[in-house]
């Protein structure tokens, strides 16, 4: 039963806290890129160049918001349109090294506002909250495996 209040507890308290620290992260880069500005930044760096139609079919935006948001980042130089020698028509667009260097420096932002977050953690729990999300991320991991999924 104890344990039973103690994972309630847990779960509001996690709850609180991903939306906490997720609105941390939104902050972050949303200062530098707002909008679909930063999902388009985001997903460029996750797949490399993309075409404006993917972005706007993976964002659920039109051409025309993904356009008008690129050409923000292109002035900016965050991001370039390349152009495919086979098919003029056809736009790629990629991350510049500014741009890179921008999404690299957000993320220390990120990282040290999580060092402010967590930094009455002695190293031990540190540790033991390492091993537990390490072990929680097993767990989603093995809920994925088909052989688990409920029929």
């Amino acid at each position: 039963m104890e344990r039973h209040i103690h994972f309630q507890d847990f779960e509001k308290w996690f709850w609180q806290l991903s939306r906490k620290m997720e609105n941390v992260w939104k902050d972050i880069y949303t200062k530098t890129f707002p909008g679909s500005q930063s999902r388009i930044m985001y997903l460029l760096e996750q797949n490399g160049p993309l075409r404006m139609s993917d972005l706007a079919n993976e964002l659920h935006i039109t051409a025309g918001a993904v356009t008008t948001a690129s050409n923000i980042l292109i002035k900016n130089e965050y991001i370039m349109r390349i152009r495919n020698e086979e098919d003029r028509r056809v736009v790629h667009l990629d991350l510049t090294e500014n741009g890179r260097r921008k999404l690299n420096e957000l993320r220390e932002t990120g990282k040290e506002m999580m060092k402010l977050v967590f930094k009455d953690l002695s190293d031990e729990e540190l540790k033991n909250m390492l091993a537990a999300f390490k072990q929680a991320s097993a767990n989603i991991d093995s809920m994925q495996d088909p052989q688990f999924q409920r029929k």
